[in-house]
């Protein structure tokens, strides 16, 4: 026979383990926050939209461009100029590119040079090959020459430049150079020369010149494959620098030291004499020779 009291109590003890779940699953629902309602999960999920476009990713970081300052060396003048042509939001400095216009004018009358405002697209492609090879220097050959009894092509127009790299060979300039649309390309393959032609222009146009400097030979053409489907997909923005190219390193402290004194070869009665007075000022005797040279040189 089953006793009531026993059954009693198991059932009085589920009851009470019941009732203790209910009451922490409620208490759990009240510590979360309430649910929001239809148009604010909306809300929140727009502004969500909108801080995940407003951050930039890594891609978006490595694509900026880097607009280190280059050295143009001119070799027509001898100056060295450091420019930073564009400016923090990526577009052109007025006041370097008027520097620029200053320095690579036409100095072939030294006492009356001739600038003129240069093609800003040409300046820009220039910048845009040097940060190509991250170089830090940039050696202008020819910038603007004032058309006379020569019309001067593009130089004339203040359309052209040029240039070389600082160890980067003429060659693997010049075929980086022929990759861009609406350029003129001339390679100048003299040894003697071993610069390249730059200029803008709207149907590109790539060359060797073999001419030794002062004289001019027949350039030979070259044929491009895709230049004239390349022409005619271009943009400005052709122009700017390459992105996600890095900043070269700072160039290492210069170790040249000064150049030594020279030597000067003192005549041999001089060295005599010279010889003769140290030895009396630490009072060493001195040879009868010694004196009687110094007497000699002394009455001359």
């Amino acid at each position: 026979m089953r006793n009531p009291l026993a059954s009693f109590s198991r059932v009085v003890a589920v009851a009470g383990l019941l009732f203790g779940v209910t009451f922490a699953r409620s208490g759990a629902r009240a510590d979360q926050p309430p649910a929001a309602s239809g148009p604010e999960k909306q809300r929140e999920r727009s502004d969500d939209g909108k801080h995940a476009e407003s951050a930039p990713t890594t891609t978006e970081r490595m694509a900026k461009p880097g607009f280190w300052p280059l050295r143009i060396s001119y070799v027509n003048t001898g100056q060295t100029t450091s420019i930073r042509l564009y400016d923090a939001s990526g577009k052109i400095d007025k006041q370097a590119a008027t520097a620029l216009d200053e320095l690579l004018c036409d100095v072939r009358d030294p006492a009356h040079p001739r600038t003129t405002t240069l093609d800003r697209r040409t300046l820009q492609l220039l910048f845009r090959a040097a940060y190509h090879f991250r170089t830090r220097e940039v050696i202008v050959v020819s910038g603007y020459r004032k058309p006379g009894r020569r019309p001067e092509g593009r130089h004339g127009e203040g359309r052209a430049i040029d240039f070389r790299l600082p160890k980067v060979r003429a060659a693997t300039l010049a075929a980086y150079l022929r990759t861009l649309p609406r350029v003129g390309v001339g390679l100048y393959t003299h040894r003697a020369t071993q610069f390249v032609h730059l200029d803008s222009r709207d149907r590109s146009y790539h060359w060797l010149d073999p001419s030794p400097p002062g004289v001019s030979l027949p350039e030979r053409p070259l044929a491009g494959g895709d230049v004239a489907k390349r022409d005619a997909t271009y943009a400005p923005t052709d122009d700017m620098p390459e992105a996600g190219v890095p900043e070269p390193p700072p160039e290492p402290p210069s170790t040249e030291t000064a150049p030594a004194a020279p030597v000067v070869a003192l005549p041999s009665e001089t060295r005599s004499n010279t010889a003769l007075l140290v030895a009396r000022a630490l009072g060493v005797p001195s040879e009868p020779v010694a004196e009687q040279a110094m007497a000699t040189n002394a009455a001359r």
